[in-house]
């Protein structure tokens, strides 16, 4: 009987739903339902039924109700007085049929952001709701001016940090970062700029009132030291770990940017957890192009995209930060703030409203996530083409957060992605070949030294094997001489001892 009425009415089982019997009058609870659905996800208010845990019991409504209600209800929603906006259209308000009985179906878009909050009455601390599972909550303070923030068409991280100096930012991160960017863009004029010149034209600086030049909140983000970002964003917090089913062993491996042995930014977070989130996606392709290994397909692209997402959407002021959370093929990333766009809207993809678009920007800018909106399109075809469990994509309010989860598993042979079952280097997609063959390039054109700071800015580590191999060396004793004078210039140190002897760059 529920699931025939829901299919009658083409609704889910879910609760985006509110059924009120409606006998006496329109209910005065309707405009907090008003009120949440648009500041939440959407939903759909029925009037003339009300709704049991297996069962609907439908009363249906008389004309004259009909009739009555829908002028009552279109008074108030545009009444100023009585409800902070209208976002509904006309067809979002008709009447249907059910067993023969006629009931008001009101259909409640969630709201465009520029639109939040909307609520009831003239103060929107007192009248601003949300919807969640156990139904509609008035919402905190905290979540309200979240919602005013995220109306602004000025991005927040585009701000200059007026008090604050150039020191707040880690001189090796920024390092690392031209270094990348240089073997990426190899003639590109930027590459002949001062340090200041080159943070300018990535807008991670800017001249404040007095002319000299300070951090814009992106540039601090992307890369500040920890403790000069928690002076501006108190709850800022980067938390990656990995866990497992034993009980005794809390986690196998965990950094976060209160560590104190790195700078805590988000460049630098990026590329000390992509390099390990991805460990158990077994890829059957490796390939070599001019010296250099090409083994990433499209999931590796797609678990980039879903970390840098994160990081471009999250909204500093929010509470517990960015978590991620890797359980063996269990990936699950979290980050503060809702949605800018509609659920709908998000998986349309094309439209993704970052919260961050400069922090996005300069990512971007390193081959490092889509600003186009796509990135969300990339994770669910990447993961539908490899018959793996679809991914969630769930939102949290009170206190906000939008996360992502994720299970990986062997990557199965899909045409265009490089292969190993001939002897040849063997590509069927004509663009993949020239994507390959453009980033060999680039990467051959670095001198040893920038492949190997390059590839530590990636990976976080390198042997002396890899760094023979990376740099086209016959014997390791070139590579050592190398990786001694890198040393000797401070630029990388050495763990381990031994065959487990690494080196990563110097904190």
């Amino acid at each position: 009987m529920k699931q025939r009425f829901l299919e009658t009415l083409h609704l889910e089982e879910n609760y985006k739903r509110e059924c009120k019997l409606a006998e006496n009058g329109l209910p005065v609870s309707i405009w907090e339902t008003y009120s949440s659905f648009a500041n939440t996800e959407g939903g759909v208010i029925l009037l003339g039924v009300r709704e049991h845990r297996d069962s609907f019991e439908v009363n249906g409504l008389t004309e004259r109700q009909l009739v009555k209600y829908q002028k009552d209800f279109w008074s108030v929603v545009n009444d100023r007085n009585k409800v902070s906006k209208n976002i509904l259209l006309n067809h979002h308000v008709a009447v249907v049929e059910v067993e023969g009985k006629k009931l008001l179906q009101i259909e409640v878009p969630e709201a465009d952001r520029h639109d939040k909050p909307v609520y009831i009455g003239p103060d929107p601390m007192k009248g601003t709701y949300r919807r969640n599972y156990e139904g509609d909550y008035l919402c905190a303070e905290e979540e309200i001016r979240a919602m005013f923030a995220d109306q602004r068409e000025v991005s927040v991280d585009s701000e200059i940090l007026e008090k604050m100096t150039l020191d707040a930012l880690n001189v090796d991160t920024i390092k690392g970062y031209r270094i990348r960017f240089k073997g990426l863009h190899e003639n590109h004029p930027w590459n002949k700029l001062q340090t200041d010149e080159f943070l300018m034209k990535l807008k991670a600086v800017g001249k404040n009132k007095e002319g000299n030049l300070s951090p814009t909140v992106a540039g601090l983000l992307m890369f500040g030291e920890a403790e000069y970002i928690q002076d501006v964003f108190s709850n800022y917090f980067l938390d990656y770990r990995e866990e497992t089913e034993n009980e005794k062993v809390r986690w196998l491996y965990r950094t976060t940017s209160d560590d104190g042995d790195w700078s805590g930014n988000l460049y630098d977070f990026y590329y000390k957890v992509i390099n390990r989130i991805d460990d158990d996606v077994a890829v059957p392709f490796v390939n070599r192009r001019n010296g250099a290994r090409v083994d990433e397909v499209d999931v590796h692209e797609a678990l980039a995209e879903a970390v840098v997402n994160a990081l471009a959407h999250a909204d500093y002021q929010g509470r517990r930060g960015i978590v991620i959370v890797k359980n063996r093929k269990k990936i699950t990333i979290a980050n503060p703030g809702t949605l800018r766009v509609s659920r709908e809207d998000f998986f349309a993809g094309g439209n993704s409203d970052p919260r961050n678009p400069l922090v996005l920007k300069m990512f971007s800018r390193v081959n490092v996530g889509e600003r186009a909106g796509s990135g969300i399109d990339k994770i669910m075809t990447a993961w539908r083409e490899q018959n793996w469990k679809k991914p969630e994509f769930i939102t949290e309010y009170s206190p906000d957060r939008v996360i992502v989860k994720l299970e990986v598993g062997q990557v199965v042979y899909i045409p265009g992605a490089a292969d190993l079952r001939g002897k040849g280097y063997e590509l069927e997609s004509a663009e993949v070949t020239s994507r390959i063959k453009e980033d060999a390039i680039k990467y051959n054109a670095m001198s040893k030294e920038e492949q190997i700071l390059s590839y530590l800015q990636r990976h976080g580590e390198i042997s002396m094997g890899q760094a023979t191999e990376l740099c086209g060396y016959k014997t390791k004793s070139a590579a050592r001489k190398l990786m001694e004078k890198l040393r000797e210039k401070n630029r990388i140190e050495r763990i381990g001892s031994g065959p487990m002897t690494r080196y990563r760059i110097k904190s």
